[in-house]
């Protein structure tokens, strides 16, 4: 709290006080008044945090972002998986734009990682209804990657599914990869994070 209030931290094992000049943005998907009520969060931080609050409706109500998202999510993630931007059909656009993205812009980003793992060249509505879960599979099916996908009633919640699509995603890119290094040079990760994160994900002992 002094760290926030003042602008200045005590290092460990001294006794002087060293003064930093630091901007903090902290975001969150909680009703914060609603957990300070129930003793979920604590009202003193509350109050030093709040200073210029900003109100991000979710993804659902403003449509208008859905496909800038799209746009600016598929040239990053083609650009760190070395994969050539597919075209995506109008009549997929409008399905963008009707979605109700219960994951936010989190789902969004997924989906997008999940149809460049296809390695498709035109993302059409049948590809993007089965992606996104609105068309029902016979079973699980399986891209060249090895990423399985369930049947529609067996879907599994988005962040149960997280750690397996990072999994998967992780394999792929060490795949292509001369060395760990390079992997996480790719990934974006310093390689004693890659490590740590491969030994979450079970890829290593």
């Amino acid at each position: 709290l002094r760290v926030i209030q003042e602008g200045e931290i005590e290092k460990i094992g001294r006794i002087d006080k060293t003064k930093v000049d630091v901007r903090i943005i902290a975001a969150t998907n909680k009703v914060l008044h609603r957990e300070m009520s129930a003793g979920r969060f604590r009202e003193d931080l509350f109050y030093r945090l709040n200073v210029v609050p900003i109100y991000i409706p979710p993804l659902n109500d403003r449509p208008e972002d859905v496909l800038v998202l799209w746009e600016h999510f598929m040239r990053q993630t083609s650009r760190d998986m070395g994969k050539t931007i597919p075209m995506t059909e109008d009549s997929a656009l409008d399905l963008l734009r009707s979605h109700p993205w219960p994951g936010n812009v989190r789902e969004l980003k997924n989906i997008v990682q999940r149809l460049l793992l296809r390695d498709i060249s035109v993302v059409t509505v049948s590809v993007l209804q089965e992606v996104l879960r609105l068309s029902p599979e016979t079973g699980p099916r399986s891209d060249d990657n090895g990423t399985a996908f369930v049947k529609f009633d067996e879907i599994r919640a988005l962040h149960d599914m997280e750690p397996y699509m990072r999994k998967k995603y992780f394999q792929y890119v060490r795949k292509l990869c001369s060395s760990d290094a390079e992997a996480a040079k790719k990934l974006g990760l310093a390689p004693p994070n890659y490590h740590r994160m491969c030994k979450e994900l079970g890829l290593k002992s």
